[in-house]
């Protein structure tokens, strides 16, 4: 046929000008070894080992599975750039979606990839992208072997029988930039130290499962629930909300977290996580129990406070639901669909009013489920003239047992009061509570049996103004400071 009379004409890509774009999704390491891991857990792996080597000449990254591992075929579709088509239905439990993870997360990080992988009948199958390789070949040249001797060492055999698979970077130039090895190393540790932390929160639903074990350089990686951190002091969990989207379900489960005060030092460590309480707080999105997005309020009007810190909010959204999120490759965003936007924020606004009244009391007693009891505060939340204050609250019993007390002279009393609330230092107090440096003293810490001794005569003076004993010990009880002679 004449060229002239084609209707259409083939384009096709240069390899090294793709290979090259694929390295500017915007990974970091942590979130490109993710993307490796969701495929292990994909194959059906129960332990993962995540080792590297630092050296001015052969640096390297090694991530190993013990998963289903895959034949020659599977192998080579694997390593395709757009291996699957992301509109194609995916097995309930498969992480993966673009068919990109593998070539994209690694090519983040590194100019060459080694996969070496072994299935159950025992043969193994090796293949390698080096982008070095393509450019000088201007070609699609995938190796059917390491590159060199230090290649096949660094990949080295695998460290259990039956099938798994190894996943080898070289020419670490995203992770080695420098040109100082001591500065390099100082660098690629800092940057592993969040490797662990990233992975620990990421993965911590499989963890806690006993489902998979993920080591690095060894050592084996704790779960980081960023809901529950204490046993003594667990979250206040809201109402579980369910919605539905093409009858796929979605499941909404906010959490109040315990107010600082009443956590250790290393509970409170544990739930910074790695940018801090205020930058954590918000919406924790997972995707097949798989956490895509943390610490965010997504696309909903809502800016992150310091007051709003203890609210996080668990979001579950099957992989049948990822072009209505708009899950990026990455798997690191997304957005809310419009069809359940106006709900999810009502949530998201409900669960942020109750975290701020237990973030501005302190950790005041959590009314529990069934209980009628009221509790009255030391402090009232006041707003005048749009503008936010508190004040003692003149209602309290012992404000007003005070008061009586004194008679004529009560009103020193009050206007002492008064210079208390309008003289309270709140933007140091809130200073204080963000810095992680700064530890702030619990409530009566010291001595429970002060606390204690203060509700004995309070009690007495209750009952010295007229109350029967069990009125005074009502009226006692129902104060909010004495709640946690309650809880001890």
């Amino acid at each position: 046929m004449n060229k002239q009379n084609q209707k259409y004409d083939i384009v096709r890509p240069e390899p090294e000008s793709l290979l090259q774009s694929t390295r500017s999704f915007g990974y970091c390491v942590e979130t490109a070894i993710a993307d490796l891991i969701d495929n292990s857990i994909t194959a059906n792996a129960t332990k993962i080992k995540i080792s590297f080597g630092i050296d001015r000449y052969s640096s390297f990254v090694r991530i190993e599975d013990n998963g289903k591992g895959m034949n020659e075929k599977e192998l080579l579709n694997a390593m395709k750039v757009g291996s699957f088509n992301p509109l194609d239905d995916r097995h309930e439990n498969d992480l993966g979606r673009f068919g990109l993870g593998l070539k994209t997360a690694s090519f983040s990080q590194c100019r060459r990839l080694t996969v070496k992988t072994r299935n159950k009948s025992g043969k193994g199958f090796i293949r390698c992208w080096d982008l070095d390789i393509v450019k000088e070949k201007k070609d699609w040249v995938l190796l059917r072997n390491c590159v060199d001797k230090v290649s096949e060492k660094n990949l080295g055999e695998f460290s259990e029988r039956g099938s798994g698979t190894i996943v080898l970077w070289e020419k670490l130039d995203r992770l080695m930039e420098s040109r100082e090895l001591k500065s390099d190393k100082e660098h690629f540790y800092r940057k592993f130290d969040n490797v662990r932390k990233h992975l620990g929160l990421t993965f911590h639903r499989f963890i806690e499962n006993r489902e998979i074990a993920i080591f690095v350089l060894d050592h084996e990686l704790e779960a980081i629930n960023p809901f529950n951190i204490s046993d003594e002091y667990p979250s206040a969990e809201l109402a579980e909300e369910q919605l539905s989207i093409r009858q796929q379900h979605i499941y909404i489960q906010p959490f109040i977290l315990p107010h600082e005060s009443k956590l250790s030092s290393n509970e409170k460590k544990n739930l910074e996580i790695v940018k801090g309480w205020t930058e954590h707080q918000g919406i924790y999105l997972y995707r097949n129990r798989r956490l895509i997005a943390d610490g965010t309020w997504l696309d909903l009007d809502f800016r992150k406070k310091e007051s709003q810190r203890l609210c996080r909010i668990r979001i579950d959204i099957p992989n049948t639901l990822d072009s209505e999120w708009q899950i990026d490759v990455k798997k690191a965003s997304a957005k809310i669909p419009d069809v359940i936007r106006k709900r999810i924020r009502t949530i998201c606004f409900t669960s942020i009013e109750k975290a701020v009244k237990v973030y501005t009391h302190r950790g005041a007693y959590l009314r529990r489920k069934g209980e009628k009891k009221e509790i009255v505060y030391l402090w009232k939340a006041r707003q005048k003239q749009g503008k936010r204050f508190y004040e003692v609250n003149k209602d309290h019993p012992i404000y007003q047992l005070i008061s009586e007390y004194l008679g004529e002279d009560a009103y020193v009393f009050r206007d002492y009061m008064r210079l208390i609330g309008e003289s309270m230092p709140v933007s140091l107090i809130v200073s204080d509570f963000s810095d992680p440096s700064t530890i702030m003293k619990d409530f009566f810490e010291s001595s429970r049996g002060e606390l204690k001794t203060i509700y004995e005569n309070t009690v007495s003076a209750l009952i010295n103004a007229g109350f029967s004993e069990d009125e005074a010990i009502k009226k006692a009880d129902s104060i909010e400071c004495f709640q946690q002679l309650k809880l001890n």
